[in-house]
């Protein structure tokens, strides 16, 4: 079943990481890396061993998605075999199995959280819509999205707005919160957060609570 997360300490949370990514350029990946995993006091990583990402372009110039990885702190020379599309279990190798969370609702949800916030650090074209959408997690938030709408139809109002979190018995377990995207089609809807008991995540767009008609194009 899922439990309600503390809405101060959402909202809480969303604010730093909102100042996190108003940082200044000139940290290295391993410094951003770092300070980003700091804002989550609840996610650790494992010992001896640091967060990492790495980040090409394409031929044309576009920048590609970052590749997030954890090294040895001792071997500043490693670097993981990256294929063009990683599948899950290189993910989980090179990624996810080095990181811990406090097992409670609340670990599970920064989990989640952080985990969105990795794969965004830097600008690209797939990481454009998360960064341009608001996490709600209170009721103001909620109102000020829709006062700032032209329109809104199909309103779902909720009963709780903060996020919701549910441990699973083997590991892992499901997160949701709402989120407001204004790309493409505006709306107000849940993100639903799989946690998996070897640590990978998957996100996916729930209900939809509040439509607000056509949004920015990108």
């Amino acid at each position: 079943m899922f439990e309600p997360i503390s809405t101060e300490a959402a909202v809480d949370l969303f604010t730093r990481v909102s100042d996190f990514r108003e940082r200044s350029s000139g940290q290295s990946s391993i410094e951003e890396s770092a300070a980003l995993l700091s804002l989550f006091p609840k996610v650790r990583i494992r010992d001896d061993f640091l967060l990492d990402f790495s980040q090409d372009k394409t031929e044309t110039g576009v920048l590609l998605p970052i590749r997030p990885f954890v090294r040895p702190i001792a071997d500043d020379t490693w670097l993981p075999l990256f294929d063009s599309e990683p599948e899950r279990e290189d993910l989980v190798e090179q990624l996810y199995q080095y990181f811990d969370y406090e097992k409670t609702p609340a670990g599970l949800f920064e989990y989640a959280f952080f985990c969105i916030e990795l794969w965004s650090l830097r600008p690209s074209r797939e990481a454009v819509d998360w960064l341009e959408s608001t996490p709600i997690f209170a009721e103001t938030g909620f109102d000020q999205a829709l006062s700032a709408a032209a329109n809104v139809s199909d309103l779902q109002r909720p009963h709780y707005f903060g996020p919701l979190a549910m441990l699973g018995e083997g590991g892992g377990g499901g997160v949701r919160f709402l989120v407001h995207t204004p790309m493409g089609w505006d709306r107000i809807h849940y993100l639903e957060s799989l946690v998996f008991s070897d640590g990978y995540v998957e996100q996916e767009a729930g209900q939809i609570v509040a439509d607000m008609g056509s949004g920015l194009i990108f």
